[in-house]
């Protein structure tokens, strides 16, 4: 007996289940990758915040980590300082404040051939990276709504 055609909330849902799956192995992906490395995971989301962002101040960092300014992101820049991943300089138009920034060669070495499989599983048509990219776009939009709407009542 053929299979019956699916329907699309047969195939929403079965998207969905693929995507709290893929939420999940990123999460055990990244634990295993700053478990090689010897740092913590929130280590690893602040070396990939400045690779996207560039340098940025420790607030700034606190900031897009979710996590609090003073000790918590000190603490993680710190580690990230003494295992050579990043280094801290002076903001060159406000000498007051410091930057927080990659150290990029050692990024490149330790930290980029651990992701290389991962980019190598993508598709080589544009018109589907352009179909996925506006996805991904669109998912992170919603995933940033909804980390403010979780911490919203942390006070």
């Amino acid at each position: 007996m053929p299979a019956a055609k699916e329907t699309r909330s047969d195939t929403a849902r079965a998207l969905r289940d693929a995507l709290r799956a893929q939420a999940t192995r990123t999460v055990v992906f990244h634990s295993a990758v700053a478990a090689r490395l010897g740092i913590t995971v929130t280590d690893l989301s602040a070396l990939n915040m400045l690779s996207m962002a560039g340098p940025l101040t420790p607030g700034q960092l606190a900031d897009r980590l979710g996590i609090t300014r003073g000790g918590a992101v000190t603490t993680v820049i710190d580690r990230l300082e003494k295992a050579g991943y990043v280094r801290r300089s002076r903001d060159e138009e406000d000498r007051r404040r410091v930057r927080v920034e990659l150290v990029a060669v050692r990024a490149d070495v330790a930290v980029a051939p651990l992701f290389g499989a991962i980019g190598q599983s993508l598709p080589d048509d544009e018109e589907t990276l352009a179909i996925l990219l506006a996805f991904v776009q669109e998912l992170n939009g919603a995933l940033e709504r909804g980390t403010e709407r979780a911490t919203a009542d942390r006070g």
